[in-house]
């Protein structure tokens, strides 16, 4: 099984990683939008953390889709817009400052959006799940202790983790 990271940076999951600048773990120099590979390539796709800084998703979606084999699964992570320390930052009319999103986020979606975002590019959901990574797990701990992270899972977890299965090479 072949796997590409699309948007590696300093952190490589897979076969072949690929960023928009050369790093340790990139292998190829390459953006979303124009990936250096033939159609049919790869059987899954890491693309962790990269959707939300594109100014053109659905571009690099079909491009993913193009260089992933039939029945190939791509595996997605982009932050929650259901994560508390988001929504409370909108109802106390403070800025979403770099604490809690990033200035370079330049999109967002819910579960529901993704579904659609995803189907539009030929991709079928397969499953998701929200949760915490990097500085945000010591916040989800102590959601955990609390008990709340299974109550409010959506609420409580930083990121939503997602797979989903290529559809079909029908054109989009």
């Amino acid at each position: 099984m072949l796997t590409l990271d699309v948007g590696c940076g300093e952190n490589k999951r897979g076969d072949i990683g690929t960023d928009v600048k050369l790093t340790p773990c990139v292998d190829v120099v390459s953006n979303t939008y124009h990936l250096p590979f033939k159609a049919d390539t790869f059987d899954s796709i890491h693309l962790l953390e990269v959707l939300e800084h594109l100014e053109n998703p659905s571009d690099a979606l079909r491009e993913i889709n193009r260089v992933l084999k039939q029945d190939g699964i791509l595996h997605c992570s982009i932050p929650n817009v259901y994560w508390c320390g988001r929504i409370l930052r909108v109802l106390l009319h403070k800025p979403i400052d770099e604490c809690y999103t990033s200035h370079e986020h330049i999109n967002s979606w819910t579960i529901y959006e993704t579904r659609h975002l995803l189907g539009y590019n030929g991709f079928r959901l397969q499953d998701y799940s929200y949760a915490n990574s990097g500085s945000y797990r010591g916040v989800g701990r102590l959601f955990e202790i609390l008990g709340l992270n299974t109550i409010f899972r959506a609420l409580t977890n930083h990121q939503l983790f997602f797979s989903a299965k290529k559809m079909s090479h029908e054109p989009f």
